[in-house]
């Protein structure tokens, strides 16, 4: 994310919010986010890929998805 700039960008931004008196400070935490969303979508594609598995036999293209589902 630093090598990206979103990391500048970000705090760039909260500094300009920050300016602005009255406002609530959010808490918030740019790598936390950026990592609950990443494994989110991680197990979202192996959930997806796990059904495929278990509906379609064609899918089951290794020796131990065989064996496993086999049974």
């Amino acid at each position: 994310m630093n090598s990206l700039g979103a990391v500048q960008a970000y705090n760039d931004m909260m500094a300009q919010y920050n300016r602005i008196p009255l406002l609530p400070k959010p808490l918030f935490n740019l790598e936390d986010y950026v990592t609950d969303q990443a494994l989110s979508s991680l197990f979202t594609v192996v959930a997806t890929e796990e059904q495929k598995i278990r509906q379609v036999p064609a899918a089951r293209t290794t020796d131990l998805l065989r064996r496993v589902f086999a049974r």
